[in-house]
């Protein structure tokens, strides 16, 4: 016999001895795969309810697909520094002699049914001017908020910082997306109306939302843009459409009807882990075969229509293009859009393709933070230990979107160096960070102090790509920003 004969007899020699000990394994394995994806079929198809036999899957590489994204997807949830956060705040709360001050006025009614009611965390030691109003919007579905709760350690860490919290409690059994949208609009328009008798501040509402609630907290900044458009489109033609769709369209104004009394923009907005594309997201789960299980697939029933109308990435791209001018002012004058690069539920591409139409239509400040070695950001678990890098890290991007500071010196500094007349001056920020800014505007920094080691080179007028740059305070994550200066015409 040959020696290739003999080489092929002993690789199947031990193959086949390696296959009858790993056979009573595997048997078990495979069974327990096929049980864990089935019960999950079974408890979050929304098809089960009719037929659930036929709807459980059956081929293995769709159930080892299956089984692979439900187990990325407890990763999300657990992985990073979750366990350890949380391990620290029990034995940080367990060792407490005292537990710490609670500011929260709790249960404030803001709408006319039992259900509308909100808490308020008030900060102490604050000053005699009027403080800024960050209004939360739990994410851990579109129905309902009843994990609200969760977030008021995160709610009174962020008030420990000089800033009034609104935490409110909206949805409910049954809620949809425009029923959940309705009561956060009647919660925002609460704060709007009592503002001034809290000591907050109107002009400086920020949302917050992570999750379905950075996708609800984006849908809510589109109002005032939405309704400006139809109100001037109608009046040219009666059957204005904007989406590309007439069924989207019709879906799109059936929600925007619901929303009455819409008094101003928000100041800002905080986006963390948030879903801004509802048809990529689905190819995205078909993809991993979880697109009827997901939670996207049980508020939106895989409807192009509804996937179309509530995608804030797609509405910011057909005003841009079915618009000739819209006015910055219609939209949220900063927003800070949060991601973790590993996130494998909403992937990273959801923020940056909102990021990039933001930028497109011209809003003021636009800023983009990732976090390259995290999986899911969620700040409600960051934030329960203060003191943890992940938490200053959030804690000061919130801070400088939500209160950024302007020196006035650094601003008479900057104008009587440079000259006026150079639409391309390259002006110096408070933290020392090179910008280009227009001469006829006001120069808008964001960039918190921890950037003030990045490298001072100003971006080309001509780059229309976001810059991506390495921030100084932790190598674990990059900042990305892009201004209203960036998107100067070149000349000519």
């Amino acid at each position: 016999m040959s020696k290739w004969s003999w080489r092929r007899a002993a690789w199947y020699t031990a193959a086949t001895c390696t296959g009858t000990v790993l056979l009573p394994l595997a048997v078990p394995a495979i069974v327990t795969i096929y049980a864990i994806v089935w019960i999950y079929t079974w408890t979050h198809d929304p098809r089960a309810r009719t037929n659930a036999m036929r709807i459980l899957p059956l081929h293995p590489r769709r159930v080892f697909r299956c089984i692979a994204a439900l187990w990325a997807g407890m990763l999300d949830g657990l992985g990073g520094p979750t366990l350890a956060i949380i391990a620290s705040y029990m034995a940080a709360k367990l060792s407490r002699s005292s537990r710490p001050q609670d500011t929260a006025v709790r249960d404030i009614k803001y709408g006319p049914q039992a259900k509308h009611r909100l808490d308020l965390f008030v900060p102490l030691g604050r000053g005699t001017g009027l403080a800024p109003v960050v209004v939360i919007l739990p994410g851990y579905r579109w129905a309902k908020t009843k994990r609200a709760r969760m977030y008021r350690p995160m709610a009174q860490t962020l008030c420990g910082d000089g800033m009034f919290v609104v935490l409110p409690r909206v949805g409910g059994e049954g809620a949809g997306p425009d029923g959940v949208l309705g009561d956060f609009h009647l919660a925002i328009q609460w704060v709007f109306d009592n503002a001034s008798n809290f000591g907050g501040d109107a002009r400086r509402v920020h949302l917050l939302g992570y999750g379905a609630g950075a996708h609800l907290c984006a849908m809510y900044s589109l109002i005032v843009p939405l309704k400006t458009w139809y109100a001037q489109a109608d009046r040219i033609s009666p059957n204005a459409q904007l989406l590309s769709s007439r069924r989207a369209d019709q879906c799109l104004r059936s929600w925007l009807r619901r929303i009455k009394r819409v008094q101003r923009p928000v100041a800002g907005l905080i986006l963390v882990s948030g879903v801004f594309d509802l048809a990529s997201q689905r190819r995205y789960e078909a993809e991993r075969c979880i697109e009827h299980l997901s939670a996207t697939c049980r508020s939106f029933g895989a409807k192009p229509e509804m996937e179309e109308a509530w995608s804030p990435a797609t509405i910011v791209r057909c005003l841009r293009r079915r618009s000739a001018f819209i006015p910055a002012e219609l939209f949220a004058s900063s927003v800070l859009l949060i991601h973790g690069k590993r996130d494998s539920t909403f992937v990273l591409q959801q923020s940056q393709r909102l990021f990039r139409e933001l930028c497109e239509i011209d809003v003021p400040d636009v800023n983009m933070k990732i976090y390259a070695n995290l999986r899911r950001v969620d700040p409600s678990i960051a934030l329960l230990a203060p003191a943890s890098a992940l938490a200053q890290s959030l804690l000061e991007d919130i801070r400088s979107s939500v209160s950024p500071s302007q020196p006035a010196a650094a601003d008479e500094a900057v104008s009587g160096s440079d000259d006026d007349d150079d639409a391309d001056a390259v002006e110096k920020t408070p933290n020392g960070l090179s910008t280009l800014s227009e001469p006829t505007a006001p120069t808008r920094t964001l960039n918190p102090p921890a950037l003030s080691s990045i490298s001072k080179q100003a971006p080309s007028v001509n780059d229309t790509e976001p810059k991506m740059r390495a921030c100084a305070t932790g190598r674990d994550y990059f900042s990305q920003r892009r201004t209203k200066s960036m998107l100067v015409p070149s000349k000519s």
